[in-house]
């Protein structure tokens, strides 16, 4: 039994959005208050970097959503909105946005990129080995070339 498309899209966020509020309250100063962020120029960046993050994955989520909504019976790749530029843009979205929260925090450590560097070659081969077959299988080879058009 396939779960609704509404259940997905929620975990996905759930998954992304709340790493992201779970390692800014790591990186927080003592555990403290999550609004004791950097307010210098690298934390001026930093913030435009979790907005950016945070707007990718929402219109990305929202895109796939509504290409999920066709149900099982979907015979057409998701190819709008995000998907038209990037191949795996909740992945990118959710990467950016938590490379943003660790610059938003000082001091920086190396061990605090290898989480989102860990999740990014998981997330990776998840999709090599798991996702891209069962396309190929569904839609055939010839996926939609990506688009630079607006």
């Amino acid at each position: 039994m396939t779960p609704p498309f509404w259940f997905i899209a929620v975990f996905r966020s759930i998954f992304w959005l709340g790493g992201a509020v779970l390692l800014a309250h790591h990186k927080s100063p003592d555990w403290a208050n999550l609004l004791a962020v950097r307010i210098d120029a690298m934390g001026w960046l930093a913030g435009s970097i979790v907005l950016a993050g945070l707007a990718l994955h929402f219109w990305s989520n929202a895109t796939l959503a509504r290409g999920e909504r066709q149900g099982v019976e979907a015979t057409e790749l998701i190819a709008d909105g995000p998907f038209r530029y990037v191949r795996n843009p909740i992945y990118l979205a959710g990467i950016t946005l938590w490379l943003g929260v660790l610059l938003l925090y000082a001091p920086w450590r190396v061990m605090d990129f290898g989480l989102p560097l860990f999740v990014l070659v998981v997330m990776h081969i998840a999709v090599v080995q798991l996702e891209e077959p069962k396309l190929l299988e569904r839609f055939g080879p010839t996926l939609p070339s990506v688009q630079w058009t607006p």
